[in-house]
């Protein structure tokens, strides 16, 4: 009788196989083994290919990178296996927004042929993503098993019922999103994933802002002796938004199709702009009571930033989606550009920045001073794709384990790079100790401006009505961008709306989620805005 050695192993008790797993990992640490003998004992151990491949090169070690992976990942595998076994309906659907799908195809074989369950992708406009779900609560037609929103979407999901609240199974299966090594960057971790306290989605992707510059231009000598002939300092990247605006002034070439600043004025995208500059110069959207603090000097005083900003955009600046926003500046149509880090990512690869490959310099999102000298840098993170658990679904542990299992250390790791999607570094590991993949895609320097960037964030209004919130807004600010109305006017148009939403949600509703988001903020921020003292 032949003895296959590989259903022995696969016989043997999960302790005893991952103890194996672990004195591997420790010879292969101390230079006991090449990398090639490592990984073929590693999948004679049954440890997949990629995980293998992922532990082997990472910079954790592979002891520690395995403890990591064997937490998260190897449970939610586990969890999979055992839900995809006892599932009636095969296939798991995905309601994922369009452009993301690219982080999530490279996986269906593995889930096809290793669990038997096929992943169904169905695209819709990010936009709409949100009205999709709120359709389901309605329709409950079980019609999808994950969704992908972003966190704006959480509050108004889970109190109309549409997905789970995931805290149980996150305590059970700990996706270990709290992590100091390996967890989501705080207070991303808080304000992209829970609501109320509560865990409403798991997090995949780090929509923050950062500003890009082009390097090349930064380092031509006539140049930065041009600009400190006029500005009295150094030619840099900008360390505040005056010196921003300097830079765009300066830049400003539009008989070359060369403009200062790629900056977004299209409607859905420059109610962002605004609030990043509203929290830099210390305000909230908010005080304490739900009362809008946005129609303040601070607030218009950034609105006239903005409209001072307008004669050095690129001319497709109102008109802008962040695919063409990407393309114009990937083709070498402007100095600057505010943008998610997959812009970066696009911008750095040849086949879609064949301008600007090699020639990027980051940095974080300007800083204002405010009136006691002090200078307050606070990033924005805007938007923030994650997977929430579908209460209709036919499939719910097995759509959870899907949830964890992609948003897992390592596996996460793997998927960010893909170029066909937009997802973004987002866990510590991402950025302070990050795969190969991860550094030849986003480069070290970046990934550190990520990490500075992201422990300063803001969040979007991810609270009950928040999508009614920031489309009255983003109206307001464009009217004010083309000249319909005046900032004061347009922030005291802003205001009274905000005041009819939360009249009609409640006040008490959502002041609870306020102040669980503003707990969360840096302090910097909490300090410069009063929110310290809430």
């Amino acid at each position: 009788m032949d003895i296959n050695p590989t259903s022995l192993e696969e016989e043997a008790p999960m302790e005893l196989k991952k103890q194996k797993i672990e004195n591997l990992c420790s010879q292969y640490d101390a230079g006991g083994m090449n990398r090639r003998n490592f990984l073929k004992k590693m999948t004679f151990l049954g440890v997949s290919a990629l995980v293998a491949n992922a532990v082997s090169l990472s910079p954790l070690g592979a002891s520690k990178a395995f403890s990591a992976i064997a937490g998260p990942e190897e449970r939610a595998w586990a969890l999979a296996k055992t839900a995809a076994a006892k599932a009636t309906k095969k296939t798991l659907t995905l309601l994922i927004p369009t452009g993301s799908i690219g982080n999530m195809k490279p996986y269906t074989e593995k889930w096809k042929n290793e669990l038997g369950i096929t992943l169904e992708f169905i695209e819709e406009p990010d936009e709409v993503v949100h009205t999709k779900g709120m359709q389901e609560a309605v329709a409950k037609t079980g019609r999808y098993d994950v969704m992908m929103p972003t966190a704006m979407s959480y509050p108004d999901w889970i109190d109309s019922g549409v997905i789970f609240d995931l805290t149980d199974w996150v305590d059970q299966y700990d996706p270990e999103i709290f992590n100091k090594e390996w967890g989501v960057v705080f207070p991303a971790s808080h304000h992209a994933q829970l609501y109320n306290g509560r865990v409403a989605g798991l997090l995949n992707d780090g929509d923050q802002i950062t500003l890009l510059c082009r390097d090349d231009h930064l380092k031509n000598a006539d140049k930065q002796k041009a600009f400190e002939d006029k500005y009295g300092y150094p030619l840099a990247v900008p360390n505040t938004w005056k010196e921003y605006f300097n830079l765009a002034q300066f830049m400003h070439d539009p008989a070359n199709g060369f403009y200062g600043s790629l900056e977004y004025r299209s409607p859905y995208y420059v109610k962002w702009m605004f609030m990043q500059r509203l929290v830099s110069k210390g305000r909230l959207y908010f005080d304490n009571e739900m009362n809008p603090t946005f129609n303040t000097e601070e607030g218009v005083a950034a609105l006239e930033d903005m409209l001072a900003m307008n004669p050095y955009l690129h001319p497709d600046a109102f008109s802008f989606t962040w695919s063409s926003n990407y393309n114009a500046f990937g083709r070498g149509e402007g100095f600057m550009n505010i943008v998610w880090p997959s812009g970066f990512k696009y911008s750095k690869a040849p086949s879609t920045g064949p301008a600007t490959t090699g020639k990027i310099a980051a940095t974080v999102m300007p800083a204002d001073t405010l009136k006691d000298g002090q200078q307050l840098y606070a990033g924005l993170f805007c938007w923030g794709y994650g997977y929430a658990v579908s209460k209709y679904s036919a499939n719910p542990e097995l759509s959870y384990a899907y949830a964890q299992w992609m948003t897992s250390p390592t596996i996460s790791a793997d998927a960010i790079p893909y170029l066909g999607g937009y997802s973004d570094p987002y866990r510590v590991n991402h950025m302070k100790a990050p795969t190969q993949r991860l550094i030849d895609t986003y480069s070290p320097e970046y990934l550190e401006t990520l990490y500075d960037n992201m422990v300063n964030t803001v969040p979007d209004f991810c609270l009950p009505g928040g999508f009614e919130y920031q489309d009255a807004l983003d109206k307001e600010v464009h009217a004010c961008m083309t000249g319909a109305k005046k900032p004061k006017k347009a922030l005291d148009d802003a205001a009274r709306k905000f005041d009819r939403i939360t009249r009609r949600i409640g006040r008490e509703k959502v002041q609870k989620s306020w102040l669980a988001l503003a707990r969360n903020l840096a302090e910097p921020i909490k300090k410069a805005s009063g929110a310290d003292k809430w």
